[in-house]
């Protein structure tokens, strides 16, 4: 196995915050995953995000939380909308606007964002999306409070 050495000083991605998950029937797919003896099933409030009042069901499993949606905020900018299944996956980071500009600085640009959202109880955070070239989306995003 060849390991990549961690370029000290750099903002770096952090532990998974969430996955997404698009599906046409989204307590079905809660339904689903909380058969499985989740940590716990919540509904994340999005009530105060700019993207409009939207309550997400949500189901914890290793610490990892899967949150369930219908659309996506960002299918409109996807040449096809997403198929459905996991979405995206989220990671913390400790200086979103660092790690954006020290993306950009290697030709790498979001495709949406970054902008903040308030996710009720989880709190208020400052997101971008980035697009892979094999078209997995990563979702940085930083704690603000």
């Amino acid at each position: 196995m060849t390991e990549i050495a961690q370029r000290t000083g750099e903002p770096r991605l952090k532990e998974i915050f969430n996955l997404g998950v698009k599906a046409p029937n989204v307590e079905a797919e809660k339904d689903f995953f909380a058969a499985f003896n989740p940590d716990r099933t919540f509904i994340m409030d999005r009530s105060n995000s700019p993207s409009g009042p939207m309550q997400v069901p949500a189901v914890e499993i290793g610490g990892v939380k899967f949150f369930f949606f219908s659309t996506l905020a960002y299918d409109g900018e996807l040449a096809e909308p997403h198929p459905g299944g996991i979405s995206h996956v989220s990671f913390m980071v400790d200086d979103l606007d660092e790690l954006v500009a020290n993306l950009s600085q290697q030709g790498i640009e979001p495709f949406r964002g970054p902008y903040e959202v308030d996710v009720g109880d989880l709190g208020r955070r400052k997101v971008v999306f980035y697009r892979s070239p094999n078209g997995t989306i990563l979702e940085p995003q930083e704690l603000l409070e």
